[in-house]
């Protein structure tokens, strides 16, 4: 269980052009040190099983802020560690908000993960996008990361100002180079009161169409998946905040994001599969692991009237099995 604290735009010195937290995260009041135990101790009540529970602060620059301020909110949740209720925390950061000293002060406090917002390692792409820092410092920020044993996750975004598939393909590949612990990977959004409103009304920024969004992300979680890197989040979370009519000016939103790129995943799979058969006007039996057959439908049976029409067949059926891993699939003729 992950118990997440959001500090909207806190310690961020630039003002990117994507970002509004208050719209993204549905949060305007700034969360302060004081309200760290009672909301723990409320997560707590609920937590039932056996998983390991995590503070999580997102949404701004954590080791940007003063280190007093840093300092006061790992003290709050220092004795829930100490005591073994809560397991592990982690920040979220910007690369070049990384240094031996802020590093020490993480690991006193039994910081575990570091997330760093990296957006793109393209440094053209993040001078468009207002980020402020490099390419480079991304790298050296999972070096000293890496020095000092912490777990690294990167924050990805496809379709920034001055971005292609294969700007994004590159950045792709470069972030598996540092072999993070893990990534999430959102499709850049134009959400109200950002300067990207601004130049998308002006006709300056054009975001992705939700069907690049989802093949620039299936062909991003191939890869990742291939260098056995988990990407544990695709899309922003469908706040309450941020599904409000108005708050999403433009771009390649859905609330059931990684869904869609999960059952593109297995579309290619099963074409894949199969191109060699002779199969026309037969019916098959495709069998997957029970949590992935919601995606190998495809959402309202997309994928299965797809395959049924490329590959002419009577029917295609998609049913569970325990025994196969996740995201595979085994295919009979029925």
């Amino acid at each position: 269980m992950i118990i997440p604290f959001f500090i909207p735009h806190s310690g961020c010195p630039h003002q990117c052009v994507f970002c509004n937290q208050k719209n993204i995260t549905g949060q305007s009041r700034q969360v302060t040190a004081a309200d760290i135990p009672r909301t723990v101790k409320a997560y707590l009540g609920t937590h039932t099983s056996n998983d390991p529970v995590e503070i999580a602060y997102y949404g701004g620059s954590f080791t940007a802020l003063p280190f007093r301020e840093q300092r006061s909110y790992l003290v709050a949740a220092l004795p829930f560690v100490l005591s073994g209720t809560v397991q592990r925390i982690r920040v979220s950061t910007r690369p070049d908000a990384i240094n031996e000293k802020k590093i020490a002060l993480l690991k006193k406090y039994h910081v575990e993960t570091v997330e760093l917002g990296v957006q793109s390692m393209d440094d053209e792409v993040l001078a468009l996008s207002g980020r402020g820092h490099t390419a480079l410092d991304t790298v050296h920020a999972i070096m000293l990361l890496k020095k000092h044993h912490l777990t690294v996750g990167l924050q990805l975004m496809a379709g920034l100002p001055g971005d292609t598939r294969a700007i994004f393909m590159n950045t792709v590949e470069k972030a598996i180079e540092q072999k993070p612990g893990f990534v999430r990977l959102y499709p850049a959004l134009v959400i109200k009161g950002t300067e990207l409103e601004h130049r998308y009304a002006n006709g300056h920024y054009v975001p992705l169409a939700l069907d690049d969004a989802i093949d620039w992300c299936s062909d991003a979680m191939r890869k990742f998946d291939g260098a056995g890197i988990a990407v544990v989040r695709i899309g922003l979370q469908p706040t309450k905040e941020l599904q409000k009519p108005g708050t999403i000016i433009a771009g390649p939103y859905h609330p059931a994001f990684r869904q869609l790129v999960e059952s593109s995943l297995f579309l290619e799979n099963i074409r894949l599969a199969l191109a060699c058969r002779k199969i026309r006007n037969k019916s098959i039996v495709i069998r997957t692991n029970p949590a992935s057959v919601s995606a190998a439908i495809g959402q309202k049976s997309s994928n299965r009237e797809i395959l049924k029409r490329e590959f002419q067949l009577q029917d295609i059926r998609i049913l569970p099995d325990e025994n196969i891993f996740q995201r595979n699939i085994t295919i009979f003729l029925a």
